[in-house]
């Protein structure tokens, strides 16, 4: 054999060429189809935490609705209704907020409605108010204006004390520059 491999050299390197290429187109295919098989059973384990979210997300979907419309109801008593003007709901608030405070006795000196800030998914209804009073009003005006439903929040407060009388320190009154702001929800 080792003669027939000296004397016809190019016929062998043909032979063994021919031998060779089958060998390495069905590796080759073998390769990818095993890499193929891999991406498969990659893309199943990607899939499989997906599906069981969704699975869970089916198994839950009324206690999801049920926590949906608590959260609604919840939501649609804090903040203004899209079907209300802006401005009406700037004035009421405005209102509201000088009755409350005067009723604790404090005195608003000024009040301003706001431009209405609009964002994403609340439009910003802001009044500013400067009063006076004591700090015991202030405290009263406060804890009322916490229970005003939708609710109102403080965005900015600023308290300085006014100048008493020298020979009365008991009649300390501030002065109280806040900014209100409540939720409208956006149309």
């Amino acid at each position: 054999m080792k003669r027939w491999l000296t004397q016809h050299r190019r016929s062998a390197l043909w032979v063994g060429a021919t031998l060779l290429v089958p060998l390495y187109l069905f590796f080759s295919a073998l390769g990818g189809l095993l890499a193929w098989r891999s991406d498969i059973v990659d893309n199943v384990d990607a899939i499989e935490p997906r599906i069981a979210r969704l699975q869970g997300l089916i198994d839950n979907q009324d206690a999801m609705r049920e926590a949906l419309e608590a959260v609604a109801e919840a939501v649609s008593g804090s903040i203004y209704p899209a079907s209300s003007d802006a401005q009406t709901v700037a004035a009421a608030l405005q209102a509201e907020a000088r009755q409350m405070l005067s009723e604790t006795g404090m005195e608003v000196a000024n009040s301003q409605v706001l431009p209405v800030r609009q964002r994403e998914q609340f439009d910003y209804v802001a009044v500013k108010l400067v009063a006076t009073g004591t700090l015991e009003q202030l405290e009263a005006g406060l804890a009322e204006l916490s229970s005003l439903r939708p609710v109102v929040l403080i965005e900015s407060f600023d308290a300085a004390p006014k100048r008493s009388r020298r020979d009365d320190p008991s009649s300390q009154t501030l002065t109280v520059s806040m900014q209100l702001l409540s939720l409208r929800a956006a149309t």
